[in-house]
């Protein structure tokens, strides 16, 4: 089943890590960028989303030279044992303070035992290729989840988290990190043989996971004829294992706003129930959504919840797919709403209100989705099945920079 391995991470060499670490790649506005990037020049942004230098045109190969540099600085420090890195961040949501606990792992690619849920954009998926293949480094690790009704590493975290942390930070919005160094042999044998039992789930990282995925299959015609069974470091890939029972798994949706379809009126009419409301749309969204979610729509001025009309529907247009799959509002937005556009027709939004003001401003389409529940994301990835693009959106971010992997 899922095989994890101890390894000898690089890290910064300050205890205090605010000014150094950034969120991943995808994320980063070049605004975000020239403001982590003048806190300090030591930022992981320099490397995570590189930029060409004045001596250097090739920002991939910049990012390598920093990452070198940085080494022969002592400004990164390699850890002299292989270890396991327990994490916890802290966060605010809805004025509710809450804790999200796991660890830091590296993960053999397996895609029998590693689960995948959401489509990939290819321009993402060619830019982190291009990285890992010029820095051989895994800088922002996948983020994964796993099963663990017993509570056996929910209470490993909760004992590690009681000691002082290795390293902490404050991010740009307010998340508190912590970072425990773990060798300890027994506590290492343990979790590893939890989850010779274990499948694992991607929840964030998809483009890094099928990134390396190619670069390992890359790597082994390179090695045709290396010995059968010998495990390369191209194997195995930097992940945050996270247990699904963890009370700190938060997962938010990502709206979308696109120019207005033709027909649009016609399919709404022909398809879906309506249901006319104000700016205050979340409770009745969520009311609404049973075991078929629904979606609010806002055009030419209007909000309105659209439910599917008949169950029927969902297998019509979606045959081939699990109940799960159907039953979530951004499958319903791809293959019934608005058929046949493709990734780079939306514009991916994570605040209502900013999806909202932008549709107002521009003249487009919003439509607003309720995030996707946790047992479906479960369903769908053991049904091999892939949601549309930006499906799912877990807060908060891991950090990049906190642990770093080199091959």
């Amino acid at each position: 089943m899922a095989e994890l391995k101890p390894f000898k991470a690089l890290r910064y060499k300050w205890h205090v890590l605010s000014d150094v670490i950034c969120p991943p790649y995808d994320i980063i506005s070049n605004e975000m960028k020239n403001d982590l990037v003048n806190i300090s020049k030591f930022n992981m942004v320099n490397i995570e989303v590189p930029i060409a230098s004045t001596t250097q045109a090739n920002p991939y190969i910049q990012a390598s030279n920093l990452l070198h540099s940085w080494q022969i600085d002592k400004i990164l420090l390699r850890d002299q044992k292989p270890s396991l890195y327990f994490y916890e961040q802290i966060f605010e949501h809805n004025g509710i303070k809450i804790t999200r606990r796991g660890f830091f792992s590296l993960l053999k690619i397996d895609n029998n035992f590693v689960k995948q849920h959401e489509q990939t954009i290819e321009k993402h998926q060619t830019d982190r290729l291009d990285l890992l293949r010029t820095t051989k480094a895994n800088t922002s690790p996948i983020f994964v989840l796993f099963e663990d009704t017993t509570n056996v590493i929910v209470n490993i975290c909760i004992e590690i988290a009681k000691k002082l942390p290795q390293a902490i930070a404050r991010d740009h919005n307010g998340t508190f990190h912590k970072l425990w160094v773990i060798y300890d042999e027994k506590i290492i044998y343990l979790i590893l043989e939890y989850f010779r039992s274990k499948i694992v789930f991607i929840a964030d990282g998809h483009h890094r996971y099928k990134t390396a995925c190619i670069y390992k299959n890359t790597e082994m015609l390179k090695n045709a004829n290396s010995i059968v069974n010998t495990k390369h470091p191209y194997d195995y890939i930097l992940a945050y294992f996270c247990p699904m029972e963890d009370p700190g798994i938060l997962i938010l949706p990502t709206h979308r706003v696109l120019d207005i379809p033709l027909n649009i009126e016609q399919t709404i009419t022909k398809y879906f129930d309506i249901y006319n409301t104000t700016r205050d749309f979340n409770k009745a969204l969520y009311k609404l959504s049973d075991d078929t979610q629904s979606l609010m729509v806002f055009l030419n001025g209007t909000f309105r919840i659209i439910t599917i009309k008949k169950k029927s529907l969902l297998k019509q247009f979606m045959p081939n797919k699990s109940q799960s799959y159907r039953n979530l509002a951004v499958s319903i937005l791809h293959n019934i709403l608005v058929q046949n556009l493709k990734a780079t027709q939306f514009i991916y939004v994570k605040s209502d209100k900013e999806a909202l003001l932008l549709a107002r401003k521009t003249g487009k389409m919003a439509v607003i989705v309720p995030s996707v529940p946790i047992k479906c994301l479960k369903d769908i990835s053991l049904h091999n099945e892939m949601m549309p693009q930006k499906s799912t959106y877990f807060y908060p971010k891991i950090a990049s920079g906190i642990v770093i992997r080199t091959l």
